[in-house]
């Protein structure tokens, strides 16, 4: 599965700097590696950003409890 995820990744970023690259963004060879190594740091903080949000996301140890079982009947 981590395979999986890092090619989806590395996937996403050739193609975004491949695209740059054509599209004339880039006018040389130190451009270029600049460009894909600020890519490569924003992809890199946004998977960073989402496993620490998803490691702090904890389910409750108990088992959650019916209103019926906490409220009075009417």
């Amino acid at each position: 599965m981590m395979i999986l995820v890092t090619a989806m990744f590395l996937l996403t970023l050739v193609l975004l700097a491949l695209y740059l690259y054509v599209s004339g963004v880039f006018t040389n060879r130190r451009a270029f590696q600049f460009g894909f190594y600020i890519l490569l740091v924003f992809f890199a903080l946004t998977i960073g950003i989402g496993i620490h949000s998803y490691q702090g996301y904890n389910l409750p140890a108990t088992a959650p409890v019916s209103l019926n079982e906490v409220l009075p009947e009417p």
